[in-house]
């Protein structure tokens, strides 16, 4: 008898790009900000298909991580917004 086999992924391999400093920055970037946004697992890749089409920094170019960076930037400027004008409201001051 022969054991079942898995269904084959259709995952797309990491291609080997150079770890140059600035990509390396850019990783840590890109990572730090999901870490700081609360971002994980399928959120976090969710997010990174929207900014750049891909759900992996593995997958990206360093024109891409930039992309993500300035993404996720701007997701979290969006978040001190809100808070800040919920804080107005909230006492009053908007």
């Amino acid at each position: 008898m022969t054991k079942p086999t898995s269904p084959k992924t259709h995952r797309q391999e990491a291609p080997k790009l150079p770890l140059t400093p600035r990509r390396k920055a850019l990783l840590a970037r890109v990572h730090a900000l999901a870490k700081e946004l609360g971002l994980e697992g399928d959120g976090y890749r969710l997010v990174l298909r929207a900014l750049t089409g891909k759900p992996s920094c593995a997958l990206m170019d360093e024109e891409e991580l930039y992309e993500a960076a300035l993404g996720l930037e701007a997701l979290r400027q969006e978040r001190e917004d809100n808070s800040a004008q919920a804080l107005r409201r909230e006492f009053g001051w908007a």
